[in-house]
């Protein structure tokens, strides 16, 4: 197989709208191939409703590209705040476009694990991250709690560091006890805790969401109050709240111990830029330490199973495919699209093992991971 239709001469020929129609039609094509033959499936699209998505694959590239052509293909079409030109609604580049996703891999630490379009320089970090290398970036529980008794609610909007982070919410969830005391609480040891009571209990698991903070409604009061007596509201100016919003661990018997298999639930997501990372960094980076810390407290063997990644919004931004704003980043997008839907085979678009580009990405992953942990507050704003 060639690579595809040639984008370059598509681009000069009909232009970026044209060429990006020609594209999603191509993706189209694609998945309801796939459907045909059993290999995906999906809700027809229909206007106003993101379709849902269900895709299963072996591999983590596996599953991320053909979702990826899905949500080009048949993602609900739609400008976002995040597109260029959203302020005065002067929109500069192609609509995002949107599916609600279920990634269902099979082998999810098996090679090949890099696709040649992943961002493979955030991998360490996000490992690193995810494993709580960053939560002493995180604002303490305790000192917010005191400024909004002082009325010092500007004190933390104004706070350079984070709010929170993934792993603090979860190895250190924030809350108040019943006399006023900021705690926390370790919801992975809870997660042991409760398997080891129950190995095949169906409530095992941690959560991100904060609806004190998250939903910044102002629902969170403190003293000084207005003139006519009420309190004032700690509402953010400009508050983004967890994209990953709880993860479920089940156990099932295997052998003479157990399969884990972990659910993750996102409420909104980029696909070709922060779920290659997400999965890894999820995986590695807490995921098989849970597993390891599960093996050891129950004394029997404890193996990775599936891994399903569940997304309520699973998007593609429309700049991303738009030459105009990405320019050879754009149309090296645009090309796969190609290249995948006229049926060029996925191995010369991974990274394979034994290769010395495969070697290189494993060496840049462990340095930076390794560069993180030695130094836990490179690029912190604070």
């Amino acid at each position: 197989m060639g690579e595809g239709r040639n984008v370059k001469k598509l681009l000069k020929e009909h232009g970026p709208e044209k060429t990006f129609e020609i594209a999603r039609q191509a993706a189209r094509d694609y998945v309801y191939d796939l459907r045909s033959r059993g290999k995906i499936s999906f809700s027809e699209p229909t206007e106003g409703e993101p379709p849902s998505v269900h895709v299963v694959r072996r591999t983590l590239p596996e599953v991320w590209e053909d979702m990826l052509m899905t949500i080009v293909g048949i993602g609900n079409l739609e400008h976002t705040h995040y597109d260029p030109g959203y302020k005065d609604k002067n929109f500069k580049s192609f609509p995002s476009m949107e599916v609600t996703g279920i990634m269902h891999i099979q082998e999810p630490r098996a090679e090949p694990r890099f696709h040649m379009h992943f961002l493979t320089s955030q991998f360490g970090d996000y490992r690193a991250e995810m494993e709580g290398v960053k939560d002493h970036w995180v604002l303490n529980p305790a000192i917010i709690v005191d400024l909004l008794k002082q009325g010092r609610f500007q004190e933390i909007e104004g706070h350079t560091g984070w709010l929170y982070s993934y792993s603090q919410r979860i190895r250190s969830y924030p809350y108040i006890d019943i006399e006023g005391k900021p705690q926390i609480i370790n919801q992975l040891q809870s997660v042991i805790d409760n398997l080891v009571k129950n190995p095949l209990s169906r409530s095992a698991q941690v959560t991100t969401w904060d609806p004190r903070w998250d939903h910044n409604d102002g629902q969170m009061k403190f003293r000084t109050p207005y003139p006519d007596g009420e309190k004032q509201k700690a509402f953010f100016e400009d508050y983004h709240a967890p994209c990953l919003q709880r993860i479920h661990f089940r156990l099932v018997p295997f052998g003479k111990g157990y399969k884990l298999n972990p659910n993750t639930h996102w409420r909104s997501r980029c696909h070709p830029k922060a779920v290659p990372h997400n999965i890894d960094g999820m995986i590695e980076g807490l995921i098989e330490p849970q597993r390891a810390d599960l093996e050891k407290a129950l004394g029997v063997p404890v193996t990775l199973g599936r891994y399903v990644d569940i997304n309520d919004s699973l998007h593609v931004y429309g700049h991303y495919l738009d030459p105009r704003m990405q320019g050879l980043d754009a149309e090296a997008y645009l090309q796969d699209i190609f290249r995948i839907a006229e049926g060029e085979p996925i191995k010369k678009r991974l990274i394979l093992p034994g290769t010395d580009i495969h070697e290189m990405t494993l060496e840049t992953i462990e340095q930076e991971y390794k560069e993180r942990k030695a130094n836990p507050d490179k690029g912190r704003n604070m």
